[in-house]
């Protein structure tokens, strides 16, 4: 009994040289292999009743190896070593194998791993990882020069709630495996990975399509990488501008936000105390009636939530919170503006988290709290500066808090000296000035004279941690 080795529309096809029975691609498919005697095998996958199996064998999942020697390419010639067989299935492009040593449907439990098993895809330009599950993971796909020795990884990170993109790799040693952990405290209740090994042309998206942060595709269309940003285009990074104003700055320091004096960053979370200076800002008054917030939870991740307000009565929010970002109106009234100021207090401790100013809709302070496993790139810096008449001294400097060393750094800082001239100051930094991730930003002056008016502001493009 010999084994030929034949293509067609892009599948191999094994026949049995003295039955003629073979296992056409338009069955459930089969594929080709090396083992560890270097025979050549196939494996016999997911059969159906309505065809013949090769040699006679009616069961899925058998295995039929072949001496190197007993196999044959198209024209009947048999092969005289295995590097012919490899040389082979280059030359007819029959590099696209779905591999059953890499692939798999088994589900996996919490914080467990699938290992494949090493194979020699010397015979092929590269493999390709499609993955598909509903809990995040991670993936590696690991090379070897002899199959026992690991020389190389390359890591993929799987998250359910993002875009996830097929990932292929370049072969670049003789054995490959795929290995993928549920990284999640619970069990998948789906899997699928799948492993092509072959070379593969480039990923394509359609062209008005949000771009993963990871695709192995080269972006074609005409753009420009900030203003996809911007348009929300771009996954896993999101356009912040953050303004703000202090209208009565007294002879001190004090925050560059619309509810002045100073500023300490939270450290243990709280909810918050939420109400207006004016009874129309409710529930079907004139004013404004909810908010949606935008901020940190207690683990530094980012956090929204929606409040209807009551009014001068409080209303506490439903979750707990280290930091606001932003405070917006979600619905309004006849009035189309909050009608009083909307103050957001710590519930615990009684400091101003937040303040909407009459009438302005949104918040006005330069703070700007990073989650965690993200970076903020700043990227323009305004600030401008009225004093009526005093000739006061400013100093404006941006502080940076880190959550991890509990610590705080003066990153920027600018003179101001209104006597001599009321020019804005408008920095344009030819590189970004990224931020890590678990950290406060703001700006706060430094007045030598008093009723100093400041307004600022400050954009940036937070960009979510590639492993996050």
């Amino acid at each position: 009994m010999a084994l030929q080795i034949t293509k067609n529309k892009g599948e191999i096809i094994f026949t049995d040289t003295v039955t003629g029975v073979d296992y056409p691609y338009r069955d459930n498919y089969v594929e080709g292999r090396f083992d560890e005697s270097d025979n050549v095998y196939f494996v016999h996958q997911l059969p159906t009743a309505s065809y013949l199996y090769p040699f006679g064998q009616a069961q899925s999942g058998v295995r039929y190896s072949f001496a190197v020697s007993d196999v044959q390419n198209a024209e009947g010639v048999a092969f005289s070593s295995k590097d012919e067989v490899i040389e082979y299935l280059a030359a007819t492009g029959s590099d696209t194998l779905v591999s059953g040593l890499n692939s798999t449907t088994t589900l996996l439990t919490a914080v467990s791993t699938y290992t494949g098993t090493w194979e020699d895809v010397s015979a092929y330009r590269s493999l390709t990882v499609a993955v598909k599950t509903d809990q995040d993971g991670t993936y590696f796909v690991q090379f070897s020069p002899d199959g026992t020795n690991l020389d190389s990884t390359l890591t993929r990170y799987y998250r359910k709630d993002q875009i996830e993109a097929p990932h292929r790799f370049t072969v670049t040693r003789k054995y490959a495996r795929v290995v993928f952990t549920n990284t999640s405290a619970r069990d998948q209740t789906f899997l699928r990975l799948q492993t092509i090994l072959g070379a593969q042309t480039d990923l394509n998206a359609p062209v008005d399509s949000t771009l993963a942060q990871d695709f192995d595709a080269v972006v074609t269309r005409p753009t420009d990488y900030h203003t996809e940003v911007a348009l929300g285009r771009r996954q896993g990074a999101t356009l912040w501008n953050k303004f703000g104003y202090n209208d009565d700055i007294d002879i001190g320091t004090e925050v560059i936000a619309s509810w002045g004096g100073t500023f300490t960053p939270l450290t243990t979370a709280t909810t918050l105390i939420i109400v207006s200076s004016d009874a129309n800002d409710t529930s079907g008054g004139t004013g404004c009636n909810s908010i949606f917030i935008s901020g940190i939870d207690e683990n530094r991740d980012e956090q929204f939530e929606l409040v209807t307000l009551n009014g001068t009565t409080s209303v506490i929010t439903a979750t707990t919170w280290l930091g606001i970002n932003r405070l917006s109106m979600f619905l309004c009234g006849s009035g189309q503006v909050n009608a009083g100021q909307i103050s957001i207090i710590a519930t615990a401790g009684g400091s101003t988290m937040a303040a909407m100013p009459i009438g302005d809709g949104v918040t006005q302070q330069c703070i700007f709290h990073i989650p965690r496993n993200y970076q903020f790139t700043t990227q323009w810096l305004f600030i401008n500066v009225l004093n009526r008449g005093k000739n006061a001294v400013l100093t404006v400097k941006m502080w940076v808090y880190s959550a991890i060393s509990n610590g705080k750094q003066e990153v920027f800082k600018v003179d101001i000296d209104t006597s001599v001239t009321t020019t804005p100051v408008n920095v344009n930094p030819n590189l970004p000035f990224p931020i890590t991730g678990s950290t406060v930003v703001w700006l706060e002056a430094t007045s030598n004279k008093a009723d100093v008016i400041a307004n600022a502001r400050f954009s940036g493009e937070l960009v979510r941690d590639v492993d996050a």
